[in-house]
């Protein structure tokens, strides 16, 4: 997956194998920076635990049969098409161990704002900046491996940037708690999304029904409407009573209908019955199902009242929820008993309208069921009841409240949408009072930041705990620097700490990215300064960035400092240094961005070209021996 901060204040999520977007989060103001990070597993055993725990652990909704895909036909727009996603995110195993590691995408906005989202779904939002600090802008984040410390390089009015730090004490005292309300908050919320599109899938088939139905008959309501004749429902029950139609009902039904045409009306109207109704049995019904588990699994610990309280849970809110849910599900189940007993009306009429057919223009039927007596009373229900007033009306439109059908089912999920998030926002409110930030570090000074290349990185050590960054800037393209924080200490105080610091530069190169790979290596995309003279190519290269500390550093204590850290003198001496890998590239691509994940089990990178149209994943482990050609046409994309 791969989290997108669109120039319209959009987040959206895309599965970069199909380029198809799967979540996306709300509007907000202008994104300044964004960054996904995911706890490490070892920091799962490390959290606070209570007895009972193993009670939570148990996956109720493993024994659920897992929901069906939406069809593409009637719901094109929705994610839950492709079977891949709708496992990945509804199907899955609730306490899997990937379920259990914490994953978090962080993104900061020019209000000097910061928003939290856990899983994706879970949000904690406007997480506002201490009036102090009102007039910094977020543009770059790193944390630590259990989520524990964050902290933000953030922009002044003046142009100068700071690091500040940002502490988040509900991790470990929520405990594994944490995993399951989030988790519970990820999986309800993309059930309604399921839920939502399903609703719209059986108002798209509605559409396709009502069409179905009523197309054949408007052109008879055309001609009596122009000819001043009686109204259509008066005259088809009077040619079912007397068993002879009037001219007026002979010519159109010479003229506009045929034995092929009724076949078509039969099948269309059938196919449309049987899509809505296998909608509602294998789509909705199972997806409310598998939401109240859910809900009532996080009600339970809500009403738990030595750990629900300090989660900021109120039971009665996920009551609510529940019953909103089985509110559906009982609308679900009349819908689908209504829907019966106007098929059940339907087959007759259209058999009735075939023997009309096949008497006014003297053909003799071959129908299947020309030997079936008609049951002309449902013919006369048909005719009164359902013609002009259809069951899923009662169900979809705006007039199905005012005709006494309560509300319809838009109208319930837009209210159980409405408690779902009052409900989960309860708890992000309780979260946001476990956040506390640390005084600004200034970092450099009279800089713009969209003339810098940067990265950052929080890695823990046995018992110490580092936090390094590298910056390269445009006006020295050639020159990377890199500081070291020891935050072993107090985490929220970087003012009182010992800092180390160290460059090095690229001879006839300018620094176009730069990413810390993990807790080793500093990966970075290097351009010739000059192309036309330079036998290098475009290239990505990595090193180990400790041993330039232990060659050669500047240490001091930011206690001492008056000014940015990176005014502090570096040393420049240091030659370039020994590449550990180096991918080069051709002509026909040249990237111009670089973005990597180290994380274990999935270390790619990504470069986008020049063209902003073309993108590049390679695997950051692969052997620089393979085949160059081969792995271009297995990964690049338009």
């Amino acid at each position: 997956m791969l989290a997108l901060g669109c120039s319209d204040g959009m987040l959206r999520v895309c599965d970069v194998n199909n380029g198809r977007i799967v979540h996306q989060i709300a509007a907000r103001a202008s994104i300044s920076c964004l960054d996904w990070v995911a706890e490490d597993k070892s920091s799962t055993q490390s959290r606070n635990s209570a007895p009972f725990d193993n009670i939570l652990n148990i996956d109720v909704t493993a024994s659920l049969p897992k929901l069906s895909p939406l069809p593409i036909v009637s719901a094109p727009d929705s994610i839950f098409t492709s079977k891949a996603v709708l496992d990945s995110m509804i199907n899955s195993s609730f306490m899997s161990e990937e379920s259990s590691v914490i994953d978090v995408l962080v993104n900061g906005d020019g209000d000097s704002r910061i928003f939290f989202n856990i899983f994706g779904h879970f949000s904690i939002e406007y997480i506002q900046f201490p009036s102090s600090l009102e007039k910094l802008t977020p543009i770059s984040h790193a944390s630590s491996a259990d989520l524990s410390f964050h902290a933000f390089i953030v922009e002044s009015q003046d142009h100068s940037l700071f690091i500040l730090p940002l502490r988040v004490h509900f991790i470990r005292r929520f405990g594994n708690d944490l995993a399951h309300i989030s988790s519970t908050s990820t999986k309800v919320q993309a059930l309604l999304i399921y839920i939502s599109d399903v609703i719209g899938a059986i108002a798209a088939e509605w559409k396709s029904m009502e069409s179905a139905l009523l197309k054949p008959m408007k052109s008879l309501e055309d001609i009596l409407i122009a000819e001043k004749d009686s109204d259509i429902v008066l005259m088809l029950l009077e040619t079912l009573i007397l068993g002879v139609p009037n001219d007026t009902f002979k010519v159109w039904i010479s003229n506009h209908l045929s034995d092929r045409a009724i076949r078509a009306w039969r099948k269309a109207s059938s196919t449309a019955y049987e899509n809505i109704r296998k909608l509602l049995l294998e789509s909705l019904i199972p997806a409310c199902e598998r939401a109240v588990v859910l809900t009532t699994r996080v009600r339970g610990l809500a009403r738990w009242r030595e750990r629900g309280v300090h989660l900021g849970l109120n039971p009665d809110s996920y009551t609510h929820i529940i019953d909103a849910l089985t509110l559906i599900m009982g609308k679900a189940h009349r819908l689908i008993w209504d829907l019966n007993k106007e098929y059940d009306h339907f087959k007759p009429f259209i058999q009735w309208m075939k023997f009309i057919l096949d008497d006014v223009t003297n053909h003799d039927s071959t129908s299947e069921d020309s030997d079936t007596p008609i049951e002309t009373a449902k013919v006369a229900t048909y005719i009164i009841d359902y013609l002009h007033n259809q069951t899923m009306a009662n169900y979809f439109s705006a007039d199905g409240a005012a005709k006494g059908n309560s509300t319809n089912l838009n109208d319930l999920v837009e209210n159980l949408r409405k408690l779902s998030e009052k409900a989960f926002r309860e708890s992000s409110d309780a979260m946001k009072n476990h956040l506390a930030f640390g005084s600004p570090l200034k970092l450099v000074e009279n800089i713009t930041a969209k003339k810098l290349h940067m990265s950052s990185r929080v890695i823990h050590r046995e018992n110490e705990s580092y936090m390094y960054t590298a910056i390269s800037s445009e006006a020295n393209p050639k020159v990377v620097s890199l500081i070291c924080l020891d935050i072993s200490g107090n985490f929220a105080e970087l003012t009182s700490c010992m800092v180390r610091s160290a460059c090095f530069t690229t001879p006839n190169e300018s620094i176009e990215s730069l990413e810390f790979v993990d807790d080793e290596k500093l990966m970075l995309l290097l351009h010739p300064i000059d192309p036309a003279s330079s036998k290098n190519k475009a290239r990505i290269v990595s090193l180990a960035f400790e041993k330039l500390f232990a060659e050669r550093a500047v240490i001091f204590d930011t206690r001492e400092l008056n000014t940015a850290v990176c005014s502090v003198q570096y040393s420049t001496d240091m030659s370039e240094p020994m590449w550990d890998q180096c991918r080069i590239f051709t002509d026909d691509f040249i990237p111009i961005a670089l973005a990597v994940n180290g994380c274990k089990g999935r270390r790619v990178g990504s470069v986008i070209a020049d063209d902003n149209h073309r993108f590049l994943v390679f695997d950051l482990d692969d052997d620089e021996a393979a085949d160059e050609e081969e792995v271009d046409d297995d990964t690049m994309n338009e």
